[in-house]
């Protein structure tokens, strides 16, 4: 036994005197530049690029087995820029040298300093990487085991070093150029079950749009000990970005949170991030699965409450001017987002502003040709708080789907073509332009250029509305569609509310059916055409008092001053109902019939949306005495047709009485009451009583 303890201790001996001999030895002999053009000379013939080395290789042995290169540049690949795909000012690893022995690598902290790394995208979309990564894929993993991992028993590291580095990333297929510059980052020493801090600095400059400025990061990070799961804590980062590509020119955030991701799987858990930016604090729980094969991520998300007015100055956006102060001065969000490669869909969704809350859900398919779903509700919204203060000119009567087409000023035709949706709006309550309406309902399609809002409809002033909106991008100019009805209105507390005064009293039934085409409101309403079917009952025409015209039309005939006038200044009407065809914007009725118990009205002319001009004509009979319309009676001109021409334009209406032609049918009826009387006496005389009254 003594013998081999003997032979063992010579044997370790001798080892020991052949490592100090070696570690005196090789750094003598061994000259590392010696090889300098092999290396090259290999990694040329694996990636097909030149490797230049500059500066020396320096190279020891013990108790690290340690290689340091100097200033060193790889080319890039052939149809590229002139410039190094990559370069570095020096390079220093250290491993140490006896626990290799044991298939354990322990290396000391790795120095990358001036790193310069240049990427590439050409107009054909091909990489000056791509190369090296179907090199690195063709590469045999001499160093891994059967199942893909290491084979070593163990791996720690020192810590890595990079400081002074820089990345650029030139994108001529996009036209976009992006630079990181002073990327600086230190991690401490890297060991299963060890945690080590981990900083990180750059400046961030990016060409168009313009974006420049420091982003930071600062954690903790621990790598598990079966090397399964990287866990950061205490995470931090930091961004003070400035630029005309950041929306007000500026964008200081901050993010804290705690994440752990399991290097197998690809699961990921964030359980706590909360950032800070734009004057808004964001609280969210993520988590993700499959990231390296089949990524897919779930996120609660809430935003704390904040001011939408403080928002849109940080934005950079100019400051509204509601016609209500108060507003945009309370918001928040919450919702639960569901994404992978190639969807995305949010749940849950809670928005508040102000009074209003809009809740629902929405879905994303197909990111390359995105199909958007959506059912969304809003309580109530008083959208005139909103808007800026009304001017003195009246607001034109539109209808919720004509709302939609009468603020455009240009349609964004190639979105449109690409668009592809299939949602639901639906409005408790809803304000704007002064006029009310409640339980709205809006289903919006769109796909292949073709857009349609139907059904529409909404409860309004005791009646209803229904409308259907169709817009078709595919031509070289929009065309539009309105089929919209009005059922049981009462017009006047509409027109109240909308326009200020009501004109016309009365319940309306109305049909409409137009198209146009344009980008432009000029456009659409000169090349307007269509129909209107229209129906009033138990009504009034305000301001336009048509007995009391044809009163001062009868006196001046008969030379007498007019006579004074006590009743409201309109006129009433048991019934109203017209029809018109659209053409070019120019509305033509031949047909309107308005009726009460004293008159019957006849009209027929044209109404000009282009010029905003009328050019009208009413015919007027009496049928009985005009007492009921707030003055005397006037049974001279009982069952004469009393013409009334409007003209003038939409803002200033004018009306006339054509005398010449009341005078023309007084005249006639005088002649005929002549002749009956005549014709009367003639056969009383000759038949007595029998056709006595005949003519009354």
């Amino acid at each position: 036994m003594n013998k081999v303890f003997r032979a063992l201790a010579w044997l370790i001996g001798i080892l020991v005197v052949l490592v100090v001999l070696a570690v005196l030895i090789v750094p003598l002999v061994v000259d590392p530049n010696d090889y300098k053009s092999d290396i090259a000379a290999a990694v040329e013939a694996r990636t097909g690029r030149k490797l230049t080395m500059e500066g020396d290789l320096s190279l020891s042995v013990f108790p690290w087995l340690a290689v340091e290169v100097g200033p060193t540049r790889l080319a890039n690949a052939p149809g590229f820029s002139e410039r190094p795909f990559a370069a570095v000012d020096r390079v220093s690893i250290r491993i140490k040298l006896l626990p290799l022995l044991a298939r354990k690598v322990e290396m000391d902290t790795v120095i990358l300093d001036g790193l310069r790394l240049s990427l590439e995208t050409r107009a054909d979309g091909k990489t000056n990487w791509a190369d090296l990564s179907a090199a690195g894929a063709e590469a045999p993993p001499e160093s891994a085991g059967s199942d893909g991992r290491m084979a070593l028993a163990g791996l720690a590291i020192g810590g890595v070093d990079i400081s002074d580095a820089s990345l650029r990333y030139d994108d001529a297929q996009q036209g976009k150029h992006y630079r990181v510059a002073g990327l600086n980052l230190r991690v401490g020493a890297i060991a299963p079950g060890a945690t080590v801090p981990v900083d990180m600095s750059l400046q961030l400059d990016v060409a168009e749009p313009p974006v420049k400025g420091p982003v930071t990061f600062a954690g903790r990070a621990t790598l598990s000990e079966d090397r399964q799961k990287l866990t950061l804590a205490g995470a931090e980062l930091t961004t003070d970005l400035k630029g005309g590509g950041l929306p007000g020119g500026a964008l200081a955030s901050q993010a804290d949170f705690n994440a752990e991701l399991d290097l197998q799987s690809g699961a990921l858990q964030v359980p706590d991030l909360v950032a800070q930016l734009l004057g808004m604090k964001l609280r969210a729980a993520i988590s993700g699965e499959q990231l390296f094969t089949q990524p897919a991520v779930k996120a609660a998300i809430h935003v704390d409450p904040f001011v939408p007015r403080k928002l849109i100055a940080a934005l950079g956006a100019a400051p509204p001017e509601p016609a209500d102060k108060a507003v945009l001065g309370k918001a928040e969000a919450s919702l639960k987002l569901a994404a992978s490669a190639e969807a995305a869909q949010l749940s849950e969704l809670r928005v508040q502003l102000d009074d209003s809350t809009l809740t629902g859900n929405a879905t994303v398919s197909h990111f390359a040709q995105p199909a958007i779903g959506f059912k969304l509700h809003l309580d109530g919204i008083d959208a005139d708080r909103y808007l800026p203060p009304a001017g003195d000119q009246p607001t034109p009567p539109v209808t919720p789907t004509a709302a939609a087409v009468a603020g455009a000023e240009l349609f964004p035709v190639d979105t449109l073509r690409n668009l592809n949706l299939d949602g639901a709006l639906s409005i408790g309550q809803l304000k704007v332009s002064r006029l009310t309406s409640r339980d709205i309902l809006m289903k919006l399609t769109a796909k292949g250029g073709q857009l349609r809002l139907q059904p529409a409809q909404a409860k309004l002033y005791g009646g209803r509305y229904e409308g259907n909106l169709g817009l078709d991008v595919r031509g070289a100019q929009p065309k539009i569609s309105l089929n919209e009805k009005l059922v049981d209105v009462k017009i006047g507390p509409l027109l109240k509310d909308l326009q200020g005064a009501d004109r016309l009293t009365g319940i309306t039934r109305a049909h409409v059916t137009l198209n146009a085409v344009g980008q432009t409101p000029e456009a659409l309403k000169k090349s307007l055409n269509g129909k209107l079917d229209l129906a009033f009952t138990d009504g009034a025409v305000k301001g336009f008092n048509l007995a009391a015209l044809i009163r001062r039309a009868a006196a001046q005939l008969k030379g007498q001053p007019a006579p004074q006038e006590q009743g409201p200044n309109q006129t009433d009407f048991s019934e109203m109902t017209a029809t018109a065809t659209v053409t070019g914007g120019v509305i033509d009725n031949r047909d309107l019939l308005a009726k009460s118990p004293l008159l019957r009205v006849q009209g027929e002319g044209t109404v000009d949306l282009n010029t905003q001009s009328l050019d009208y004509l009413l015919t007027t009979k009496v049928v009985d005495t005009l007492k009921g319309q707030g003055g005397k009676g006037l049974e001279d001109v009982k069952g004469i047709a009393i013409p009334v021409g409007i003209t003038g334009t939409f803002a200033k209406p004018k009306y006339q009485v054509r005398l010449d032609k009341m005078m023309q049918e007084s005249a006639g009826k005088e002649i005929k009451q002549k002749v009956e009387k005549k014709l009367e006496k003639k056969l009383e005389k000759k038949f007595g009583d029998q056709f006595k009254g005949l003519f009354q």
